[in-house]
């Protein structure tokens, strides 16, 4: 193994952040540490240990290149980002939507070199586990069931992005650098088998000073979205049973959807990431997405970096369940009313109430809407829309770091995952169940299709309002291998609104975009880094790359 003082450096910082106890472990304080200190008590290697969570907020919130979160949404049809070149926040993303950008040279989706650094560090803790850790059989058991959990969430983030990746479950030899890649089914077996390992291993829950830490329930929970991907229907169905089998006790769907991103420590929250507003990984979610009504007239340092679209917000439906419809004189007169509760608690519209004012995105407004292309960085809304969900009401300092918990996996969406595996596997109406439960807490009526095809596009429809914003929809397109059909060759819509001098407002659509969005069907799996081809010549292109 490396000398391991800066992955104790490393770990110290992280353990603050992730855990939301008050009784931090406190390391014997040097300068120096050594390969064997990492071991020397349980304390010890846990700091490490708590490292090895550093991804699930650098790919939630504070993510990497700025592209996470609603960024990976602006790749879909539910965001735009809010100028064609953003400065280190979005040209390079701008690029992928617009033309392409993606080749084994470069790819801005891709954290290739990061997922593999991080399991070689998980490859070595193990090793060393075996080897130097001298504890009882039960604490390296919860210690070795927290590694294996992560090296399975980076190797399914490789394969998320690649579909047929190297596996690397130990450390490697020199002669064993030179690796092929796997075939699908093995590399879905392999971060199975490692799910399982963890899900048997860690308890239910934690006693209070180690809160915050990875659970049975989180592990399943994550599996069930994993499985997704595997197109493994009935295991997806049977991990996400094992925590709907937690309802009410430790999960549940909190009564009011806005409480979901205002609240702490909710049941909903199946796996998260509590932060703490302290040291640099923080959150500064509000200045990076706030209207522009938020900030005093003379700062120039407006973010606004991404901003639903027409086509999200006409995804409401009517508070009645439903469609919400531009030819309908009634709906047209006054777009905003009357819409189901997620609508309210995720879109900052025209005349929303918001931090004791009403929001403007007219024409001249307080929060204006510009077309594309006026600016270099417009520093406004140029679809008339901006996103409330995840925003803090409660702040006003733009540059105070955020508190609020990060949910990686909500309970919303173990069951919208067990409603899409029941349905692909052929029981649309078990399927209906967990759909049902999603669509009580928005007030809508019950689904009763059972139709297959009919009840996959209701899922889908339902997925992409339940989690908009929360970093799934460009990759749900791509796993349902339909994204060329919803971006290849077209654009988005916002909505120009002017004010009229007797109150009254018209809505005109128009097109966000100025040019069309790119997607090509060899990027359901992206090609693997050309430096990886080069160092190690038994891994080979993926086909049609």
């Amino acid at each position: 193994m490396k000398k391991i003082q800066s992955i104790l450096i490393s770990a110290i910082a992280a353990m603050f952040l992730f855990t939301g106890c008050a009784d931090f472990l406190e390391p014997e304080p040097r300068n120096q540490y050594t390969e064997m200190d990492a071991w020397k008590s349980p304390e010890n290697t846990y700091l490490y240990i708590n490292g090895f969570y550093k991804p699930i907020y650098e790919y939630g919130p504070y993510g990497q290149k700025y592209a996470s979160v609603s960024l990976h949404d602006g790749f879909s049809d539910i965001l735009r980002y809010s100028a064609n070149v953003m400065g280190g926040y979005g040209g390079d993303v701008n690029k992928v939507v617009y033309t392409g950008n993606i080749s084994p040279s470069e790819n801005i989706l891709s954290d290739y070199n990061y997922e593999y650094a991080r399991i070689r560090r998980i490859n070595e803790f193990l090793y060393g586990l075996k080897t130097y850790a001298h504890y009882d059989a039960d604490i390296k058991l919860l210690m070795e069931a927290q590694a294996r959990f992560f090296r399975a969430y980076l190797h399914f983030m490789l394969m998320r992005n690649h579909g047929s990746i190297v596996i690397r479950d130990h450390i490697d030899g020199p002669k064993e650098a030179f690796k092929a890649r796997s075939p699908e089914a093995e590399c879905w077996d392999f971060i199975e088998k490692d799910l399982d390992f963890a899900a048997e291993h860690l308890p239910a829950e934690w006693d209070k000073d180690n809160f915050g830490r990875l659970t049975k329930g989180a592990v399943y929970g994550f599996k069930s979205r994993v499985m997704l991907y595997a197109r493994r229907w009935d295991k997806a169905a049977q991990a996400a049973q094992k925590v709907v089998d937690e309802e009410g006790k430790r999960y549940q769907l909190v009564p009011d959807y806005t409480d979901v991103f205002r609240q702490n420590d909710t049941k909903e929250v199946v796996l998260g990431f509590r932060f703490h507003g302290e040291v640099v990984h923080s959150v500064l979610f509000d200045q990076l997405y706030s209207p522009k009504g938020d900030f005093p007239p003379e700062n120039t340092d407006i973010k606004c970096i991404a901003v639903p679209t027409q086509e999200m917000v006409d995804s409401y439906r009517m508070a009645d369940g439903s469609n919400f419809d531009w030819n309908n004189p009634a709906h047209a007169a006054d777009p905003y009313a009357n819409r189901e509760p997620r609508f309210y608690a995720s879109i900052l519209y025209n005349g929303a109430s918001w931090k004791g004012r009403t929001i403007e995105t007219f024409v001249g407004g307080a929060d204006g809407y510009k077309p594309f292309g006026i600016e270099p960085h417009p520093n406004a809304t140029t679809t008339g829309y901006y996103i409330r969900k995840l925003l803090n009401e409660k702040v006003t300092n733009m540059a105070q770091k955020g508190t609020q918990q990060w949910a990686e996996v909500r309970y919303a969406e173990v069951l919208l995952n067990q409603a899409e595996a029941l349905n692909e596997a052929g029981k649309a109406a078990e399927a209906l169940v967990p759909l049902n439960k999603v669509r009580h807490r928005a007030k809508l009526p019950d689904v009763k299709e059972t139709d297959q095809a009919n009840l996959r596009q209701i899922i889908r429809e339902e997925r992409k309002i339940e989690l908009a914003f929360e970093g799934q929809r460009y990759w749900d397109l791509r796993r349902w291998r339909i994204a060329h059909e919803v971006l290849g060759g077209k654009r988005m819509h916002g909505m120009k609104i002017t004010k009229h001098e007797d109150g009254t407002f018209t809505y005109e659509r128009v097109d966000c975009d100025g040019k069309n969005r790119y997607f090509e069907e060899r990027y359901y799996q992206f090609p693997i880094p050309l430096a990886e081809i080069q160092n190690n010549p038994d891994c080979k292109q993926i086909d049609k790359w």
